[in-house]
């Protein structure tokens, strides 16, 4: 676990900073103006050290930017990584970007400009970050009562100028559009037929005409077709845009909606236990392939005029043919609209993708086709798993040639790129440093004393640390960066920087408060702290006593919380969590505990006991 400590920084001095990478880089220049901005002459400056053991990253979301040379992964704790990625298709993380309190649920460009690599996230709680990709700024942010679960850009022309929108879908029965600049709803697609959620959407342009076409899939399987023209698409705060056209076509559990940029035709519909190709003219139905081994699909493309991806839950991809009677180009062409699905020319299985590794993974990995192009041009596959790693498949635009199609089937491709954080981390020399190793040796070992919990408390300067022993190091914040980034003879001194060691708990210790740093109510004498042997303990910083310990019966402890002000601690009821109230750190009458056991609850401290106790 990484440490996190803000320090406050002289403009005057040079000072080194650990990049996303664990990286060191030297600062020394300020941007032009940069002055003009500080009320003052310093800066706060936010520093993380990870230590030797990459952050998790169980990669929820996928997105390549235009260019190529980024790829862009959201995870379940809410955090973004941006990778770079190099012409030869090598990966290296670069930042990891804090915005989001919850699950990432979707990722999309937000900009068309070559000058400009702008994204857009998402997350479970309905929030929306706009992000620089190039600095790894978040430039605009927003919050809404709903939750997107996917969102595509779309760009029209007013005038000689070019507009960029969002359009979003996910947990309530509308599309909405969103500004692309400022993340304000400006209208909503809407149905008059049947609403309800929609589970995949997609834009058709029109190369001819001014309206383009936005075509969905609701949850139900009923099609939604909507004309958005420039007109339409520059209004604010106008009237829903109704549908043109809704059509059931019968697709339960849709994953994807993908339109043809080959053909300008095809609409490619992925469901959970079928694939199915449609004419985008009219929404007849051309082909169908069924689930491979009884596998759920979760999504698809379009490699090809006449090929398309599908992929798996568990991280397989299969490549198929398309018979001719899906091809415009073809004399064949519609030639099976209006038969049975079971009468329809099968696709033929053309290749397989699949991870060499078979690692168990906790969530299903997360697989996308993107079109990447810098000085050539590429097909790749990207698919990301729950280990924070990267699988990157090139698709050739016409693979080997093999001893016939059962032989190319079985082979499959190989993976281009493979590459995770944690082995980001192990390449790394010097190791990256964690916030106390210098304090952590462990005898005959090469691993430090792994950081478990930690607070920093910035009224004092001081940067609290729980450790898997059950032990807690108090260090000052500004001195204890000092030894891990810069170069001095402080590096030689013997056990610096100065600390101070609490112990109590008899293993790790999994979560700190600072209840005054919540609330001036409390005494700022006092930090709190919460193990896995189901204890609590009150630890008075200045002196390094131990004033109380409360054993819980209910299993170890997960977080410390302060409730409001107005509540009553008898009247809080959270699950696996520890409450702490200003009577159990203001009571006069403290018992000193007696080793390690159950101490007895004194007299004139009732609300303290209520209130260390989970249910």
């Amino acid at each position: 676990m990484g440490g996190v400590a803000k320090i406050r920084v002289h403009l005057a001095e040079e000072f080194r900073v650990t990049g996303s990478s664990g990286k060191l880089k030297d600062v020394q220049e300020r941007p032009a103006g940069f002055e003009n901005t500080m009320a003052g002459n310093s800066l706060v400056l936010p520093i993380v050290l990870w230590g030797r053991k990459a952050p998790t990253h169980c990669i929820s979301a996928v997105l390549l930017t235009d260019d190529g040379a980024t790829i862009v992964t959201g995870c379940h704790d809410g955090q973004i990584c941006l990778w770079d990625l190099s012409v030869e298709l090598e990966v290296n993380p670069r930042a990891l970007l804090f915005g989001h309190t919850a699950s990432i649920t979707c990722l999309s460009k937000a900009c068309a400009s070559s000058d400009k690599q702008y994204i857009v996230s998402a997350s479970e709680c309905g929030e929306m970050c706009l992000w620089d990709v190039s600095d790894g700024r978040c430039i605009e942010f927003t919050k809404l009562a709903c939750t997107h679960t996917g969102i595509q850009f779309y760009q029209f022309s007013v005038g000689n100028q070019r507009e960029g929108r969002l359009l979003c879908h996910g947990h309530y029965p509308e599309i909405l559009v969103v500004d692309a600049t400022s993340l304000e709803v400006l209208y909503s697609l809407v149905s008059k037929i049947s609403p309800d959620w929609i589970s995949s959407m997609s834009i058709i342009p029109s190369h001819r005409t001014q309206e383009d076409t936005v075509v969905a899939l609701s949850v139900t399987g009923i099609l939604k077709v909507w004309i958005v023209t420039s007109e339409i698409s520059g209004m604010q705060d106008t009237e829903p845009v109704f549908e043109e056209e809704s059509k059931p076509i019968y697709c339960q559990n849709c994953q994807s909606i993908s339109f043809c940029a080959f053909t300008q035709r095809s609409l490619l519909v992925v469901c959970s236990k079928y694939w199915r190709v449609f004419d985008a003219g009219d929404y007849s139905l051309l082909c169908s392939g069924p689930s491979e081994n009884g596998q759920a699909w979760t999504g698809g493309d379009f490699v090809s005029a006449d090929k398309v991806i599908v992929w798996t839950e568990n991280g397989q991809s299969y490549i198929y043919k398309l018979p001719a009677s899906c091809l415009p180009a073809s004399d064949s062409f519609r030639s099976d609209v209006g038969k049975a699905v079971e009468n329809l020319i099968p696709p033929v299985q053309h290749s397989l993708l699949d991870r060499t590794d078979k690692e168990l993974l906790i969530c299903p990995p997360v697989t996308r086709f993107f079109y990447g192009a810098r000085e050539y041009f590429h097909k790749l596959l990207i698919q990301g798993d729950s280990s924070g790693r990267l699988n990157i498949w090139k698709i050739p635009d016409t693979p080997e040639k093999q001893e016939g199609e059962e032989a190319n089937s079985k082979s499959g491709l190989e993976i281009t790129t493979s590459v995770s954080l944690q082995e980001a981390f192990d390449k790394l020399n010097p190791y990256p440093a964690g916030i106390i190793d210098q304090l952590s040796v462990i005898p005959n070992s090469d691993e430090p004393l792994k950081v478990t919990a930690s607070v920093y408390i910035p009224v004092h300067g001081r940067l609290v640390c729980g450790r898997e022993d059950g032990s807690i190091i108090i260090v000052p914040a500004t001195q204890t960066a000092i030894v891990q980034l810069l170069q001095g003879e402080h590096m030689l001194r013997r056990g610096w920087p100065p600390h101070r060691t609490l112990r109590g708990h008899r293993n790790k210790v999994t979560c700190l408060l600072y209840p005054h740093q919540v609330s001036t109510r409390y005494d700022q004498r006092y930090l709190v702290s919460g193990g896995v042997d189901f204890s609590v303990i009150i630890w008075d910083i200045f002196s390094g006593e131990m004033k109380h310990i409360f054993c819980v019966h209910g299993g170890e402890i997960t977080q410390l919380l302060v409730p409001p002000e107005n509540c009553s601690p008898h009247s809080c009821h959270y699950p696996s969590h520890v409450l702490v109230a200003p009577a159990l750190l203001t009571a006069a009458d403290v018992m000193e505990p007696s080793g390690a056991g159950v101490v007895e609850k004194p007299s004139g401290a009732i609300g303290a006991g209520t209130a260390a106790r989970t249910r």
